[in-house]
């Protein structure tokens, strides 16, 4: 093994040539899965091309010679491709990939290339070689190129050969072995393992009267000058382009490389394909000891040695025989399954570093071996779509998704990945965490199971996630066994601390393990450090956040920790439960303190970051009989996240039910503030529903005589009535609220009155009170009624037609809102709809559509309709009347489900907008595509509105909001 620096760069993930890759890079890349949404599926002729040495030459002639010999290396490349029907796919430096549908045409291609290479002269007198490779097999075409498999396949073809010599695999040997020109000729190299330890390939040499005959034994695995035990795999190795480049770095820099990580995440497969990437001849091998069946500490040194194959010394300690083995030797050692030998291991491995110079170690194990010099690389879980991704099923570069599908097609499974399974492969890649193992056992299931059937019993994992290979180590077989090993090397304390972290959802902080699991026999003051351990072990995940550290356990993790918890019995599960509610009650209690000020967006992140911690306490609250005040307390901390994270739904789902139970008045001032929450996150899911819970807080608070929460009640009710179109029955409630905000000198509710007092007063009056609410938010520091106040001036703006204006509170309305990381989908509706005042219809069109994305994301359905009305008026401008007209029935359908009632500019350009459509439609063409439009599912809808080609242009109508 060579300690050069690593040249490797990472590349694409989905089985094309990567950009900025020569030959030989790209052949030592990882095998890739297949791209989702292949146009279609070819058979064809690869050939692999680049110059041998080309560092070395380039050292020689210098930059200006060597460009001409580049120059004309690629003309003779290319005219040989077009004179033979080759496709040239891409070129890198000195490398080439082209393509030919006759394999005979490709022999004919390389032959005049050889001989055009070897009839040049070269400057300085150099002799260029040009190594070649062809393979033939399946290939998808995608947007991103040709992908798949075989790709790769024919590239580490080619990575074997030396300059001047031409190989194919047997499967083009077969197709061409019969059509050969004449005076060429096949010779048979035999079978020989290439650098992705799969199958043996034969490998063929395509000879010709004037080329070379003779060359030196193939760069394969097999080759004696590559001294190695890497044993062949039966599967392809998918995807870890980026780790394989990071971890062949680290071994290259340093002498002993830890790869650590979960049961199942790839670690041995992993360590070896880096393994075979640094096999270059340069030095005594790589060598694999595998150590699973190891059960002595002590036997560690006579188990690599028995590997190794060295000759030692049977009179001296096994430890001092290796190392006088491996003292001369430059040589790679790869330890596997170090776990349950950590001891025997640490020792060794400090001996081997401390002794012999020139030996580097590459251990795998579920935890570091704890050693000076170890460098510990955490293997990653698969690469996944992002979950904010709006079309992640269409990701070629999922390595998770890619593995899927070949080891389904592997069980003989047609699984195609395309736009109707492909969220369903997502989501049950997802769901395991990415692990290889684990996606490898569900995949094999696809041979007694439906896609979807396999989908809906995830849950079962345990149980359904077994029959792996029977070759394989028995606590590799299914996926209980993987994770039980792990767990049955844990002390007592851990065991118990892991139980109890099962509680977590998505990830935690040491304070909250802290204040969750230090209870009973677990003192608070040993989490810490048994946190730290099982992090070590990798059954826990520690991943930076800020200046901070975030926990977490793999979802297959923490289901069968919290099997464990259940085991350990009702009272303790109950009173972990308990805990955590408890703690988060108290993040959400401290958090609501800064939410109106200007440290409100740090909180937010705050929150975001326990969000599904939040909601899981939340949900223990709401399952309990003795849980209402709880859920009441969380709904009213959350006030205003609800609102900045427009999670209006979840928030009416978890606070109104509560609100019905009849203890809900045992505190009537908390009765009060929750009522008033609910209302507002309810103006535009349930409108009458609003106005009964807007009203009961306002006769609540009179009753108390809390200005506060009067204030606060009365502005709510005033905005409900607004939503409803009744601006001036709302309007003398909205008085009465900012009364007595002012009374109270608070300038946040003052500014919260204000707003929903301004939606109902007539807009020439309203420039004193719009400056008043923003002089109350600039001393407050509250960006978020900031931001919502701008957003409804814009809209006032639009309204009378000064789109300047509009633009400017709009523009600042988005400003604002980034200082708390909020996607307002109002805004973008209103800015839509100046830009389409403004003639930018493609700018309206894509403001327009995100707008609808952040409201379908949000569940919002009012800011939905809204948007999808703006995109009927401009289907209309487009003359698309059909469109249009069904667009106008979904968007009634979506204002419906509010119980809201169109707002006089919104109802007044829908008027406009019809008349259009049944001038140029008629009345029953109209009706009846209005009618397919109502009738339409919401999914169904909202395909139609934002069609996949993103054809359309769109706009949207301007909504004032209320305190949501």
């Amino acid at each position: 093994m060579a300690t050069k620096p690593a040249s490797f760069k990472p590349g694409c993930q989905t089985g094309t040539v990567p950009n900025q890759l020569p030959l030989h890079q790209v052949a030592q890349l990882p095998l890739p899965g297949p791209a989702f949404y292949a146009v279609g599926v070819e058979t064809v002729t690869f050939l692999f091309t680049d110059i041998e040495g080309s560092t070395a030459l380039l050292g020689r002639l210098g930059e200006d010679a060597y460009a001409q010999v580049l120059a004309g290396h690629h003309a003779l490349i290319r005219s040989a491709l077009a004179a033979h029907g080759g496709r040239e796919i891409d070129t890198q430096g000195d490398a080439f990939f082209a393509v030919f549908s006759s394999p005979r045409g490709c022999v004919a291609a390389v032959l005049a290339m050889q001989q055009a290479i070897a009839d040049r002269a070269w400057p300085g007198g150099e002799q260029v070689r040009v190594r070649m490779g062809i393979h033939c097999g399946e290939a998808a075409r995608t947007a991103t190129g040709l992908v798949g498999l075989e790709v790769h396949r024919a590239a580490r073809v080619a990575a074997v050969a030396h300059g001047g010599q031409v190989l194919m695999s047997e499967a083009a040997a077969v197709l061409v072995r019969d059509g050969l020109p004449p005076g060429a000729a096949l010779a048979d190299l035999g079978s020989h393992g290439l650098k992705d330890l799969g199958r043996p390939e034969r490998i063929f040499q395509l000879t010709a009267a004037g080329l070379q005959a003779q060359f030196p034994l193939l760069r394969s695995l097999g080759n004696p000058a590559l001294p190695n035990n890497l044993p062949v795999q039966l599967s392809a190795f998918i995807g870890r382009d980026r780790e394989v480049a990071e971890v062949r770095a680290l071994v290259e820099s340093a002498r002993l490389v830890t790869l650590t990580g979960a049961g199942g995440c790839g670690k041995t497969r992993l360590g070896l394909q880096v393994a075979a990437e640094l096999l270059d001849g340069s030095g005594d091998g790589v060598w694999l000891a595998e150590l699973a069946a190891v059960t002595d500490q002590d036997a560690v040194p006579a188990a690599i040695s028995r590997a190794l194959r060295l000759a030692v010394d049977p009179g001296q300690p096994e430890l001092e025989a290796l190392l006088d083995a491996l003292a001369p030797q430059d040589v790679l050692i790869v330890l596997d399954n170090c776990e349950h030998l950590i001891g025997g291991c640490a020792k060794t491995a400090e001996a081997i570093v401390r002794r012999c110079p020139r030996v580097h170690l590459l251990a795998t194990s579920r935890e570091p071996l704890g050693i000076g010099g170890e460098r510990i690389y955490r293997v990653p879980s698969l690469s996944l779509p992002g979950p904010g991704d709006p079309d992640s099923s269409s990701s070629g570069s999922c390595d998770a998704v890619a593995l899927f599908a070949d080891r389904a097609r592997a069980n003989g499974v047609a699984l195609s990945v395309e736009e109707r399974t492909g969220p369903m492969v997502v989501s049950v890649c997802r769901r395991l965490d990415g692990m290889p193992l684990a996606i490898e056992l569900a995949a094999a299931r696809l041979r007694s199971m439906s896609l979807g059937e396999l989908h809906d019993r995830l849950d079962q994992r345990f149980r359904l996630l077994t029959g792996g290979s029977r070759t394989a180590l028995e606590r590799q077989q299914t996926l209980r066994a993987t994770v039980g090993w792990s767990y049955s090397l844990l002390t007592g304390a851990e065991q118990v601390l892991l139980g109890r972290l099962s509680v977590f959802a998505g990830g935690f902080g040491l304070d909250a393990a802290e204040a969750v699991c230090g209870s009973g026999d677990l003192d608070v003051l040993d989490v810490a450090g048994l946190l730290g351990s099982l992090v070590d072990k990798s059954l826990v995940v520690a991943e930076p956040a800020g200046e901070t550290l975030r926990y977490r356990l793999l979802e297959t993790i923490r289901l069968f920790a919290a099997e464990r918890l259940v085991e350990a019995g009702e009272d303790e599960a109950a009173a972990v439960a308990a805990a955590h509610c408890a703690h988060f009650l108290a993040v959400a209690e401290t958090a609501a303190a800064y939410l109106t000020g200007p440290e409100q967006g740090r909180w937010l992140a705050r929150l975001d970051a326990e969000q599904a911690n939040l909601r899981r306490a939340a949900g223990h609250a709401a399952g309990r009989p003795d849980g209402t005040a709880v859920v009441l307390r969380l709904g009213v901390a959350l006030d205003r996240y609800w609102w900045a994270r427009s999670r209006q739904q979840e928030a009416f789902g978890l606070l109104v039910p509560v609100l019905r139970r009849p203890d809900a008045g045992a505190d009537p001032a908390l009765f009060a503030a929750a009522l008033d929450t609910a209302a507002v996150v309810a103006f535009f899911i349930d409108l009458a529903t609003a106005r009964q819970l807007a009203d009961q807080a306002v006769q609540v608070a009179r009753q108390l005589g809390d200005d506060r929460l009067l204030s606060r009640a009365l502005g709510s009710l005033c905005a409900t009535h607004f939503f409803a179109g009744e601006p001036e029955t709302g309007r003398p409630f909205g008085q009465e609220s900012v009364e007595r905000a002012r009374r109270l000198g608070d300038d946040v509710e003052l500014a919260l009155s204000l707003l929903g007092y301004l939606m109902t007063i007539d807009p020439a009056r309203s420039g004193p009170l719009y400056a008043e609410a923003f002089a109350c938010t600039e001393r407050s520091g509250d960006h978020l009624t900031s931001s919502v106040l701008h957003s409804n001036a814009g809209g006032a703006a639009l309204n009378a037609g000064n789109i300047p204006a509009a633009r400017a509170h709009l523009e600042a309305a988005v400003r604002v809102e980034q200082q708390v990381g909020w996607e307002n989908a109002t805004v973008r509706a209103n800015l839509g709809d100046v830009l389409r005042a403004e003639r930018d219809l493609d700018g309206a069109r894509s403001t327009l559509e995100a707008a609808l994305r952040i409201g379908r994301r949000n569940g919002d359905t009012w800011n939905m309709a809204g948007a999808i009305l703006g995109l009927a008026r401009l289907a209309g401008d487009a003359a698309d009347w059909d469109r249009a007209a069904k667009l106008h029935g979904i968007a009634q359908a979506f204002q419906d489900r509010t119980g809201n009632s169109w707002q006089e500019f919104n109802a007044r350009n829908r008027r406009d907008s019809l008349d259009q459509a049944r001038a140029h439609l008629g009345d029953e063409q109209l009706e009846g595509a209005y009618a397919t439009g109502m009738a339409l599912s919401p999914e169904k809808a909202l395909d139609l509105a934002l069609p996949k080609g993103g054809s359309g242009l769109t706009a949207t109508a301007v909504k004032p909001e209320g305190r949501h």
